[in-house]
């Protein structure tokens, strides 16, 4: 199967494959197999990846009328060695299979009705082709047990996908803190001690992170209560399908996951800080080559 290519565009920062490309290659019967050359390598400083090397499978964002992949991401995930795939909307349970790693980026996209703590229906229907293409990309995942990263919206899809309940913004709490905001460090993380993230990041201690999200995880506690109501059992006997690893000083979740089911979730933006040379940061992504290489 021939394999096609996504170009950097300094317009975006990304690097992207317009509709019209890929719309040409669906008309040859094919689906898209999407990487990164030789250039996009060069440009970012890393070596090119063996062929035999393993794939981490990326789902691609959007910029206008082409699939974008934010410079950023590109840039922490080659650094891993490995090889990239980059994931369409319609074919991205075809482009997975072959992959032995996900990693699903940030984005602005509404999730489904039923993931919000004041869903208006009972009923799973995804507003766009992007948001059941993380659906999907995440039950394939976890049905191939196969590691996922999630950032941000990624993160807040997975937790939605195991019954956990967004905010639509922080308005449904009393803070002081930005969660949406452009700074570089916008507040506090403080991981909780003897997690998985405390042992990836080595530290307890609090740091200053990135925050760039409009929706966010319910608090924990908001998190069991109606996960108890839904249940028809007490608070203390909870037991939720996700585990917390990290939170900002306001009790917003920052980082949940599975060391079962192989699930890393962060809902700052590691990459960003990767690329201003953060190595701590890039622990996180070193967490899915090690949780890959340990699966083979």
């Amino acid at each position: 199967m021939e394999k096609y290519y996504l170009s950097y565009e300094p317009e975006f920062k990304a690097f992207c494959i317009e509709d019209a490309y890929i719309y040409a290659i669906e008309q040859e019967y094919e689906i898209p197999m999407l990487g990164l050359n030789e250039q996009g390598y060069e440009l970012l400083g890393c070596p090119i990846p063996s062929a035999d090397a393993p794939v981490i499978g990326f789902l691609l964002g959007r910029d206008r009328d082409c699939y974008s992949a934010g410079k950023n991401y590109v840039l922490a995930l080659a650094k891993l060695g490995y090889n990239l795939r980059f994931l369409t909307y319609p074919h991205c349970k075809a482009q997975l299979n072959g992959c032995q790693g996900l990693c699903l980026p940030g984005g602005a996209f509404a999730s489904p009705e039923v993931y919000y703590t004041d869903a208006k229906t009972k009923k799973t229907r995804f507003p766009s082709a992007r948001s059941k293409a993380y659906y999907d990309c995440i039950q394939l995942a976890l049905d191939m047990n196969i590691p996922i990263l999630g950032i941000c919206a990624g993160a807040q899809m997975i937790a939605g996908c195991f019954g956990l309940k967004l905010y639509r913004n922080q308005s449904y709490l009393e803070t002081p803190l930005k969660h949406k905001n452009t700074k570089a460090e916008a507040h506090r993380l403080n991981v909780f001690p003897d997690t998985p993230l405390a042992k990836i990041l080595k530290s307890n201690n609090q740091m200053f992170i990135n925050s760039r999200h409009k929706e966010m995880a319910a608090p924990l506690k908001i998190q069991k209560e109606l996960w108890a109501q839904k249940r028809r059992t007490s608070v203390e006997k909870v037991n939720l399908p996700l585990d917390f690893y990290a939170e900002a000083n306001d009790g917003v979740p920052e980082a949940w996951g599975s060391e079962e089911d192989h699930i890393l979730c962060v809902q700052w933006h590691p990459e960003d800080m990767v690329a201003d040379g953060n190595e701590q940061m890039m622990e996180i992504f070193r967490w899915l080559a090690n949780e890959i290489k340990a699966q083979m």
